[in-house]
């Protein structure tokens, strides 16, 4: 049986040579001061563009903006940590304090210990709950997080449409404005959505290593109480199997039946504070593994044809082209951002498309009812896309 051919990729041109090839380990990070300085000398239009104010004045916003976002993420992250730990210890001492006679069979000394040691950290559960409800650091990691791709997707808009003088010996600009696209947004995209969305569909539901615990726990603990039932049944005159009436009555057993309780409560308290996350993880994975689609069609269907006509000068193309890519990353962004803070504050960079959709909507609706612009004021100055 003869083997499938595969189409032999399309050699790559003069301007995806001098931008380089990928470096999944590094490309991801936006540095395009660096990414100029790597640029050979046949690149040096585009290296202008990179090192341009425009850029830096970008740059400056981004770093501040995902800076926060990471700050914010890790404060998040360690309260919701605290969270779980403090669940587990107030469950754990909750359990114990209030079976500990029970297991023993007497009252011991510190069973007020374990009453005091509960409300101790029932009361930390409760304040760390209610500062994670006041300060919110999970929607200001994500606006962060958000504001800051979107200025990604505003510094490679810049770059597409700045244009440069090209001197003797250099590349024409616009293949190595798409050749830097290519490497530097569209792949480092479909890297981080494809992955990302593939390991949280992994991790959707409880985690391999506490899911067989939990199972085995609940069959221990379904096997006791069946025993239990058994004995029950044969005080009444009911037959029993021999083996069951010996397993309930083994000293042993009854300690290890003790202590499988408290372990399913744990596991049945890890599993309700964990539904909410996994439930956002199973949403979002569906949702990256679409857009990774989506991008990965983009670039099998289109980049190629692109790439041709951007050797041809066809400047339109590449802007259509970027624009569906990041349609795609700002319909993901934008459900984290406040659009009308930012058409209010007059941002352009980051409010440019939802300001031009403003001011088209205002425009037409003065249009078709002049009386209403006495009634509802126009945004003054609202930022029209360039």
């Amino acid at each position: 049986m003869s083997e499938r051919a595969w189409p032999t990729p399309p050699a790559p041109s003069a301007a995806e040579a001098a931008i380089g090839g990928d470096d999944p380990h590094n490309d991801w990070e936006l540095r395009p001061e660096t990414h100029a300085n790597t640029l050979p000398p046949e690149a040096g239009a585009l290296k202008r563009i990179l090192q341009s104010p425009d850029i830096k004045r970008i740059m400056e916003r981004y770093t501040e903006r995902d800076r926060e976002a990471v700050h914010q993420q890790a404060r998040y992250r360690r309260g919701r940590r605290n969270l779980v730990i403090l669940a587990y210890c107030a469950a754990l001492t909750g359990l114990f304090a209030l079976s500990v006679h029970l297991i023993l069979a007497y009252v011991p000394d510190t069973q007020p210990l374990l009453v005091l040691a509960h409300v101790v950290f029932l009361s930390g559960l409760l304040i760390v709950a209610a500062w994670l409800n006041h300060a919110d650091p999970r929607s200001r990691w994500l606006a962060a997080r958000g504001e800051a791709e979107q200025l990604r997707v505003a510094l490679f808009d810049r770059v597409l449409a700045t244009d440069q003088a090209v001197r003797d010996a250099e590349l024409a600009l616009l293949p190595l404005k798409l050749a830097y696209f290519r490497r530097y947004q569209l792949d480092v995209q479909l890297r981080y959505f494809g992955g990302r969305g593939k390991q949280l569909e992994r991790t959707v539901g409880l985690p391999l290593s506490l899911t067989l615990p939990t199972v085995a726990i609940a069959l221990l603990v379904l096997g006791f109480g069946l025993a239990f039932l058994a004995h029950v049944a044969d005080e009444y005159g009911f037959p029993v199997p021999d083996w069951a009436l010996l397993a309930i009555r083994m000293e042993r057993a009854e300690r290890i039946a003790s202590w499988t309780f408290p372990l399913l409560a744990l596991s049945t308290l890890y599993a309700f504070l964990s539904q909410r996350s996994v439930s956002e993880d199973a949403r979002a994975g569906t949702r990256y593994l679409a857009i990774f689609k989506n991008l990965s069609f983009l670039k099998e269907a289109a980049y190629e044809q692109v790439r041709k006509k951007a050797e041809g000068g066809e400047g339109a193309s590449v802007a259509r082209f970027a624009g569906l890519v990041h349609g795609l990353m700002i319909a993901e962004q934008s459900q984290w951002i406040s659009f009308q803070g930012l058409v209010d504050h007059k941002d352009t960079l980051l409010a440019d498309r939802s300001a031009a959709g403003l001011a088209e909507l205002f425009a037409g609706q003065f249009a078709k009812n002049p009386e209403a612009r006495g009634q509802n004021q126009e945004p003054a100055e609202v930022p029209a896309r360039s």
